[in-house]
């Protein structure tokens, strides 16, 4: 059912992924070291929390681009997923057929496009690998360019052989992970864009004339298009250029000037601030939470610590035991990994403790007592769904993926 899995990252950060979301019995046959031959397996798992479907935004016609469409964000398993997205495409282009993968980067997805039915393809176990151009495809069609930037921008590291052309790709592979999963996701669907109206224009993607790429952003601000979303597009164009090692057009004097006037005579051009959640608030929603239940135990803590900590949702999610520590004090948190931690060494959050109902380290030692992780190590916070074992009338205790 499934074509492939796509994973961009570490396998171990995908499979702790799957984990969270399959169910029982699909997870206890995933193989504990490699995810290549689980794509049969993964065809007939169902997740739960419900997977999104989404067709991605490519060439599915000569000089036609679909843009990145949510078809449903309450998808069980493949074969939902491939008769949703047979519901939405009424006719398939000739040569190609519809496809569904399971891309892993960052959270799980269902994903389906139009494959074409004679590419040529490359197998490792049963899991399908897209051959990777190497040259740049200056002067090519833009469905070339978006091809290759895709891919590349997607590239796993060479496996080790010890010769200098290895060691050349593996560098520009580095290099390219220096961009977070995200910002890469970005830049492929601006670049999307931009070869999809360089293609309807008959002008040339790559290299792009910096007259061209100032035309396309007046273009993006004339469709009412955010001064930040035009900057953004700006710096995927110039992303593009600097990872085919061509001239930056993005950097010429008549680009940055129609960027300075989309933002000047913008009306749209101040920033709108979202109002935060204030303490106040936060205490308003926690009295609604029915703390009698695990579940409300646990959500409670993970409101009141993530407002204390500061915590992103990332972090609060992937937060372990083993990176808490609890004294008369109140507590200390490290983050192994933090969006604000540009170098990679760890951040330390410490929480004091407080005296009220309110309190976030009160909060958390319920949760533990509650879910009986005292001793336990992994996630802090899990899933409340197994049935309980211990005694009758007894509450559900959290999964422990395995611990």
């Amino acid at each position: 059912m499934l074509c492939h899995i796509h994973i961009a990252g570490s396998v171990e950060a995908a499979r702790e992924a799957l984990l969270d979301r399959l169910d029982r019995e699909t997870r206890q046959q995933l193989p504990a070291d490699s995810l290549e031959n689980s794509v049969a397996l993964l065809s007939t798992g169902r997740f739960s929390p419900r997977l999104s479907l989404v067709i991605r935004g490519i060439e599915y016609r000569h000089n036609e681009f679909a843009e990145d469409t949510v078809l449903s964000t309450t998808v069980e398993t493949a074969e939902d997923a491939l008769a949703i997205a047979s519901a939405h495409v009424t006719t398939l282009p000739s040569g190609h057929e519809l496809a569904i993968a399971l891309d892993l980067e960052p959270d799980p997805v269902f994903v389906a496009w139009f494959k074409p039915k004679a590419a040529k393809r490359r197998k490792t176990g049963s899991q399908a690998v897209t051959l990777v151009p190497r040259a740049s495809p200056l002067g090519q069609q833009s469905s070339a360019v978006l091809k290759w930037f895709d891919a590349l921008t997607d590239e796993a590291l060479p496996d080790y052989d010890g010769t200098l052309v290895t060691a050349e790709r593996a560098s520009k592979t580095y290099s390219r992970a220096a961009k977070a999963v995200n910002t890469r996701r970005t830049y492929r669907s601006a670049v999307r864009s931009w070869c999809a109206w360089a293609a309807g224009h008959g002008l040339p993607a790559l290299p792009a004339r910096s007259e061209d790429v100032a035309a396309y952003l007046a273009d993006l601000a004339l469709q009412k298009k955010r001064p930040a979303t035009v900057d953004l597009h700006r710096a995927a164009l110039r992303y593009l250029h600097h990872i085919a090692q061509v001239p930056v057009p993005t950097s010429h004097a008549l680009v940055s000037e129609t960027v300075a006037g989309i933002r000047r005579t913008s009306t749209g051009s101040t920033s709108r601030q979202v109002k935060g959640l204030t303490w106040d608030l936060l205490g308003d929603v926690i009295e609604q939470i029915e703390t009698t239940e695990l579940v409300g135990i646990r959500d409670k803590a993970i409101l009141l610590l993530g407002f204390a900590g500061a915590l992103r949702r990332s972090e609060v999610a992937a937060l372990c035991l083993e990176n808490v520590a609890l004294d008369d004090d109140g507590m200390r948190i490290r983050l192994d990994r933090s969006k604000g931690d540009r170098t990679s060494q760890g951040v330390e959050v410490a929480i004091p403790r407080g005296i009220t109902g309110l309190c976030p380290v009160r909060a958390y030692e319920a949760w533990l007592r509650a879910a009986r992780l005292n001793d336990a190590k992994g996630a802090v916070f899990r899933r409340v769904w197994l049935p309980s074992t211990s005694e009758p009338g007894g509450a559900p205790c959290p999964a422990f993926h395995g611990h």
